[in-house]
């Protein structure tokens, strides 16, 4: 193994550790030197590669972000002409079922970073270049500025975590086809047109 890809080992090994660490005991209850231990390595191996805890987290939340929207991507170039997002909703709704200890973890740091301004300025620019992405992939139903599509963006994707949300309290009252539904009513067909030939 050559020395570039035993550090992308070790990375992935801690990353992987971190993510069961944090999964068992919250981000508040995860240590440092539990990671380490877990991946098998010592804590500055951790930090040859992580600058600590925060990092980590960061780490595997982008990782986990882009993960769901190559997802998404790939049911939007499955589609063709006009959508019916059947397949959206239902990739929601088994987000909302199948991913709730992550949504916990989230949570969690985002209460620990509100009391961090530079943590938060992390997280704003997470957020704001996952709401470009969405912005890419759905078109601007209104004709004008890009700034048309960002705005679009960031209704629909908080309307669609607000959903997310209600399934994980009362999964009865958001059944996969109100995700299709709340996503044809935001973008009428036309807008899909150019998104589908992605």
């Amino acid at each position: 193994m050559t020395r570039a890809a035993a550090k992308a080992r070790t990375r992935e090994l801690l990353l992987a550790a971190a993510a069961q660490v944090f999964a068992e005991h919250g981000y508040a209850g995860a240590s440092v030197d539990e990671i380490a231990a877990q991946a098998g390595y010592t804590i500055g191996a951790l930090y040859s590669h992580f600058s600590g805890k925060d990092e980590l987290f960061l780490t595997l939340f982008d990782l986990h972000a882009a993960g769901h929207l190559r997802d998404i991507e790939e049911i939007i170039r499955q589609c063709t002409g006009d959508p019916d997002f059947a397949a959206l909703g239902d990739y929601l709704a088994t987000l909302a079922d199948n991913d709730s200890c992550r949504w916990a973890l989230e949570s969690e740091f985002r209460r620990h970073a509100m009391t961090r301004p530079e943590l938060m300025a992390r997280l704003a620019e997470r957020r704001a270049a996952g709401q470009t992405a969405i912005a890419g992939l759905m078109p601007g139903r209104r004709p004008g500025t890009a700034q048309c599509a960002e705005d679009d963006a960031a209704l629909v994707i908080t309307q669609l975590e607000g959903l997310i949300l209600q399934r994980r309290l009362n999964p009865a009252s958001v059944p996969p086809g109100l995700f299709a539904e709340a996503l044809r009513r935001f973008f009428p067909p036309p807008t899909w047109a150019g998104a589908a030939a992605l």
